[in-house]
């Protein structure tokens, strides 16, 4: 059964990246009838935190990335490190490094020339750690240090990268590598080789920046004789100027993109076409269709580009493909003050305009509250003495207004300018702005019927007071 990871080290949020990763981990499973797994790569005591391991939870959940068995924590599994360690060295395939780091850096200044070759520079560090030098001698009596892995000459390691094609380092260029430090806190490559072993890890899928772990994690599995994993190593996301991605390119955390009114499933669906495509150029695609038709091998090897108008044009999809029922429960969870009602007037007259899901509290205040945001930069340019008359002409036919539909205020309105001998925008615009503090929004006559009869003659009625 194919079984992968996801493995995140607690220092900071779930950001883009590591969601992608995520996620194809997640498809590559479900596609393969796999299972989805989580560890949380904790044993940086120092700056590994519990409120980050929460977003993480959170991040993943939101997106719809559950996994499939037990979080695996590493600092709960030292003792297992160490064991495993500990045997490498009673089979003289690993040795202890006594030296502590400021003596380790004596030591290579004045025993290590300058531009040695890397091949050749490994032996003489390995010689100077198993037979220290005069001055250094007692450091064996100490017992506990750092452990080693023997790395022998003349090997060629070689893997298949599931994306990359075949990969190939010789052994030559590979210094010892540290499994075990003097505290007894495992390495990255040791510990994620012990964890990925028992929990049958299948494949592992992850960011590129991983390549040059590879082939010591190979090493450390061929040391155990242990089955070693299929490798993917995903590309870079880069900024639209082709930079490293960034916050000012949109490298926010994945709970930021839900606080800025990001839908989980647009998300789910930008993050995926960050390196994979269906093929067909469709950009729009349900997760069950992308579980149906996901293959690793289909991933690019080239960087990808994150383009946050993209992403936003994306979720305006989304959008407009929820039902107003939904979006009304998404809002509410947002901010649970407003009036039902409202909302749905709201929802019902933007769900085609918004980009997210703030922007209906954003552009859509005036359907809220009567304390909405006015462009008072416009309001000052379309709001004088003429227009002020025009208002007040038809704040008094409004007022006679016995069936309120947006038919009859158009009606009405256009009748007005007519008689006035004006263009219908002169009435339009300043009307526009004095009931809804915008420019532009939905049909003025739609908006008009929706505030209600009372709402739209107390905001006229206000503008005519404000300038008596």
């Amino acid at each position: 059964m194919v079984r992968v990871r996801f493995a995140p080290s607690p220092t900071g949020e779930l950001h883009v990246g590591g969601a992608r990763t995520a996620l194809y981990n997640y498809l590559f499973a479900k596609h393969n009838n796999g299972k989805f797994l989580l560890r949380i790569e904790d044993t940086d005591k120092e700056r590994s935190r519990e409120e980050f391991t929460y977003g993480i939870f959170e991040g993943l959940k939101w997106l719809g990335l559950i996994w499939d068995e037990e979080v695996v924590y590493q600092s709960k599994r030292l003792e297992i490190y160490k064991e495993y360690a500990y045997q490498l060295v009673s089979e003289n395939k690993a040795y202890f490094d006594y030296y502590n780091a400021q003596e380790w850096e004596e030591v290579k200044e004045k025993y290590i020339p300058k531009d040695i070759p890397i091949n050749e520079k490994k032996h003489i560090e390995r010689n100077l750690i198993l037979e220290p030098p005069n001055g250094y001698k007692h450091i064996k009596q100490r017992g506990i240090g750092a452990i080693r892995l023997f790395v022998e000459d003349g090997m060629l390691i070689s893997f298949e990268d599931k994306i990359r094609g075949k990969i190939e380092i010789l052994s030559d260029y590979i210094n010892d590598i540290v499994i075990l430090r003097s505290d007894g806190t495992p390495t990255y490559n040791f510990a994620v080789v012990i964890d990925d072993h028992f929990m049958e890890i299948t494949h592992v899928i992850r960011g590129d920046d991983h390549i040059s772990n590879t082939p010591k994690q190979i090493l450390i599995y061929n040391a155990f004789d242990w089955k070693i994993p299929e490798f993917a190593h995903l590309p870079m996301i880069l900024g639209k100027d082709k930079k490293k991605l960034s916050k000012r390119h949109g490298a926010l955390s994945v709970l930021e993109y839900k606080n800025m009114g990001i839908l989980s499933e647009a998300l789910f669906n930008f993050l995926a076409l960050l390196g994979w495509s269906p093929k067909d150029n469709r950009e729009i695609i349900s997760k069950e269709e992308m579980i149906r038709i996901f293959k690793i091998e289909d991933v690019n090897s080239s960087p990808a580009v994150f383009d946050i108008d993209k992403l936003l044009w994306m979720n305006s999809e989304y959008i407009r493909m929820k039902d107003e029922r939904e979006l009304l429960i998404l809002l509410k969870e947002k901010d649970n003050k407003y009036d039902e009602q409202k909302l749905l007037n709201c929802i019902r007259l933007l769900k085609t305009r918004v980009k997210t899901l703030n922007e209906f509290f954003e552009f859509g205040d005036y359907f809220l509250s009567e304390d909405f945001k006015v462009d008072k930069q416009a309001f000052e340019k379309l709001i004088n003495e003429k227009t002020l008359n025009y208002l007040s002409l038809l704040y008094e036919r409004y007022k006679a207004v016995q069936e309120w539909k947006k038919e009859n205020l158009e009606i009405i309105l256009r009748s007005l300018a007519n008689e006035l001998n004006i263009k219908p925008a002169e009435i339009i615009h300043p009307l526009r702005i004095v009931v809804s503090g915008k420019t532009v929004g939905p049909s003025l006559f739609e908006l008009l019927e929706t505030l209600g009869k009372e709402v739209v003659l107390n905001r006229i009625n206000k503008a005519l007071e404000m300038h008596l």
